[in-house]
């Protein structure tokens, strides 16, 4: 009570001016800000975000490496399983830190002399003017951290398979997708950190997971071949949400653009996830985006509902689209030129009827009207 003080009327005003109401569950930051905004500010703790990937894994690779570099920066524990890409080369490619440029701010309103009354409306055309709300970093591309750095800061532990193949593939139960021994690994990993919130109380860090093509033949998994085979990794990701449910972790996964092609896999995998956003970079998609700066679309299709019947937060718009600007990955709201074309039907009709509807016998028009002198 020693922060209120009794007026004299029958309520009570506070001395300090109201805070900014907090999320309504612990969420940290993706690592782009851009994206942070549109997702509510960050992923919650216990969730899972899957990411379909675009045509040559470029943008989706930026996303994850950002989310590792935000949690090397926070001195995050980091778990990584990916089965193309090789320990050593994973982390000598993760984006450090830039302190010196930020984007621009909100301008002030004394700076608004002609539209003040827009002072106070929101830009959400500019996510990035609103990052230092969600306490997001800003990493590029062109600047690594040096791979010292990222063990000494966090503690980092990454999915290994047996070297010996052959052993493997003897049977055929071995030769199953290799989730079972990923879903075990990770229970141990998270036990012997201490964030397993069921088995212990002293507590102090988070656990950043990312697995890299799930879903795809490199897992030894055949779901985009046969949808039947799409079983095993349903049932990694019901015992995956199971098992951080009750961890202080949350799990990034990204799924191969094969997946992303087969609407009815993805919606399956995306039903058992909280978030599920796509970076669209089809040629379909580069055909309508042409004469812009984006490089594709961002679709965000599923949004979580922790402990509520609707979504936590919803976004004023889905109509979203990404760019790499200074060697960072951007999303915003999307502006389309208007079509100009000369040659629309629409141009040649007005132009038509200005050219008929004169009274000057010079007015060039091609027909002949009787109306016309």
């Amino acid at each position: 009570m020693s922060d209120l003080v009794q007026t004299k009327s029958s309520y009570f005003v506070r001395k300090t001016p109201a805070t900014q109401s907090l999320p309504q569950a612990t969420k940290p930051t993706i690592g782009i800000p851009s994206i942070d905004f549109f997702i509510g500010g960050g992923l919650p703790v216990g969730g899972i975000c899957l990411i379909g990937q675009d045509n040559k894994n470029y943008y989706s690779d930026i996303v994850t490496r950002c989310f590792i570099a935000e949690g090397v920066v926070h001195k995050h524990a980091i778990y990584v399983a990916d089965l193309i890409e090789e320990k050593e080369k994973l982390f000598e490619r993760i984006p450090d830190q830039n302190k010196l440029e930020e984007p621009e701010q909100n301008k002030s309103p004394d700076q608004l002399r002609i539209a003040w009354r827009y002072g106070q409306q929101p830009t959400q055309n500019k996510p990035e003017s609103n990052a230092k709300t969600f306490q997001s970093n800003y990493f590029v591309m062109n600047k690594l951290m040096p791979k010292e750095n990222v063990y000494l800061s966090s503690n980092v532990k990454t999915f290994e398979l047996n070297t010996n193949l052959s052993d493997q593939f003897s049977t055929q139960e071995k030769t199953k997708p290799f989730y079972s021994k990923l879903a075990k690994d990770l229970n141990v990993h998270i036990d012997s950190i201490n964030l397993n919130v069921n088995k212990t109380k002293e507590y102090n860090n988070l656990l950043r997971i990312v697995i890299n093509s799930a879903g795809g033949l490199v897992w030894n998994d055949l779901s985009t071949i046969n949808d039947e085979s799409s079983i095993e990794f349903c049932k990694f990701l019901i015992y995956l949400r199971q098992l951080l449910r009750h961890s202080l972790a949350v799990c990034v996964i990204t799924v191969p653009n094969e997946v992303v092609q087969n609407k009815d896999l993805l919606e399956k995998f995306s039903h058992l996830t909280d978030y599920t956003f796509i970076l669209d970079d089809s040629s379909r998609t580069a055909s309508r985006l042409t004469n812009t700066q984006y490089d594709g679309l961002f679709r965000l299709t599923k949004l979580p509902r922790l402990n509520s019947l609707n979504s936590c937060f919803t976004p004023e718009t889905l109509d979203l689209a990404f760019f790499v600007k200074r060697k960072r990955l951007v999303v915003e709201q999307m502006h389309l030129p208007p079509d100009l074309d000369e040659n629309d039907d629409t141009q040649k009709g007005r132009t038509n009827t200005s050219v008929t509807m004169s009274c000057s016998s010079s007015g060039g028009s091609s027909g002949s009207n009787k109306l016309d002198f």
